[in-house]
């Protein structure tokens, strides 16, 4: 007899606001990706989301300009089995947020799991651009663990 194993497809959570949020929810859309789309209208300043659910199977992506917004949703991206979990921004957005990641007490290995810049291409202008960079990275590193299993 054979055996079939079936592997759940992916899945991605996308927390942010402006044109790139848009741009990634479209492109998810038209790649039949399951995707939870948060915007700032829907999250609260300094809080987690309620009733997310990350699994090994699920990548969550940041695309906040204003970074104040990020710090509670990576703790619990971070806490949870996420494959991915990446955040937009430059070389000053990277460090601030790696020390106050550290500042909260997020062990430097879990803050290790965090990939930023996200995407293929380096310093993405474009919207668009910026959304098929990170979700081809997102899809490649998917597509690894599929054939891993």
């Amino acid at each position: 007899m054979f055996e079939r194993t079936y592997l759940p497809s992916l899945k991605l959570v996308v927390l942010g606001e402006g044109p790139e949020l848009e741009a990634v929810a479209s492109l998810c859309s038209a790649m039949k990706i399951d995707v939870e789309v948060y915007s700032t209208n829907g999250l609260a300043l300094g809080q987690a989301v309620r009733n997310v659910c990350y699994d090994h199977w699920t990548a969550c992506l940041l695309l906040f300009h204003d970074h104040e917004w990020e710090l509670a949703l990576l703790e619990q991206a971070l806490a949870s089995d996420a494959f991915y979990i990446g955040a937009q921004g430059g070389e000053r957005a990277r460090s601030d947020r790696t020390m106050a990641l550290a500042a909260r007490g997020i062990p430097e290995e879990k803050i290790a799991r965090l990939t930023s810049p996200i995407g293929l291409l380096p310093a993405c202008k474009s919207p668009r651009n910026l959304a098929l960079s990170a979700l081809s990275e997102i899809v490649g590193l998917y597509e690894e663990m599929r054939a891993a299993s």
